[in-house]
This record gives structure tokens, sequence and C-alpha cells, in this order.
């Protein structure tokens, strides 16, 4: 369930940076139609469902946001309202061809972003990495905190 689910996953090793960007923006449209295609998991925890594929469950079930991220209460202890789910399509274009697409505004972490550019990082990668820090650290289970070394690996 949610993680463990079963899926084919792909790794592309780009010649450079700009093979990189330019591969992340094309694969954007096609990944969609693709799990559309392979639509084959109608069946969750024994149970049949009304849904064909695993996106959404996958989705929600590493969706760490807490209540004031999701705009259920006031902002109080957290910076900022994120629409979705660490584990979503993405937010932003990277290439500069795919800069055009941009058209969704783009929190992100604005001490972040300055650094990442003061330190020579271009707009497109810096600003794509200051929303990486919107967030808190990727998912943490609280039994893994506290690990004996002697006991654990």
């Amino acid at each position: 369930f949610g993680m463990g689910n079963c899926c084919l996953q792909l790794t592309f090793q780009a010649c450079n940076i700009n093979e990189a960007r330019y591969l992340y923006d094309q694969l954007t449209p096609l990944c969609p139609i693709m799990l559309a295609f392979t639509a084959a998991s109608p069946i969750y925890r024994g149970y049949l469902t009304d849904i064909d594929c695993r996106w959404n469950v996958i989705s929600a079930s590493v969706d760490c946001r807490t209540m004031e991220e999701r705009g259920l209460k006031p902002l109080k202890e957290n910076q900022f309202r994120i629409n979705k789910s660490r584990y979503d399509s993405i937010d932003s274009y990277l290439s500069e061809n795919g800069e055009k697409y941009n058209d969704v505004p783009l929190l992100y972490n604005e001490e972040d972003y300055k650094k990442l550019r003061e330190g020579g990082i271009d707009h497109l990668i810096a600003q794509h990495i200051a929303h990486l820090f919107i967030r808190d650290t990727v998912s943490l289970f609280s039994e893994k905190i506290h690990q004996n070394d002697e006991e654990e690996t």
C-alpha cells in the first residue's frame, strides 16, 4: 500500500545539465499519458476500488503537509500554504525552452533562492531548488528517529 505499490521506475542519465533539464521538461506531458496507458491498479489492500492507477494513492500516502499547509487552518506555525503533496506533478519547467510554460505562481523560499543566485545558480534551477525547501525534510518515520546502531542497520 502507498510507496510499496508495484511499479516500473526508470532512471535516465543525461550527458549534461542541459540535457537533464530537457528530459525533465519533455517527460512532464508524457508521464501522465503513460500512466493512463498502464492503468492497472483496481485493487488495494484486498478491496476493489473505483480508480485505475496508483498515482493518487501513492501521493496521498506520503502527503506530510500540516493542516496549515493544506489551507485548513490559518498559518501560524508554517510559512506557506502548499497546494499538493510532495509526491505529485511538477511545479515548474527547468529548461530555457520550457520557461514560457511556467504560468502558475511558484512558492519558494526567497532566502534560499537569493543564496543560490549569489552562488551562480541560474534563475530556473535556483527557483526549483528553493521551492523544494518550502517543505520539511523528506518523509521520516517516527520509529526511525531513535535507532540503535548495534541492533539495526
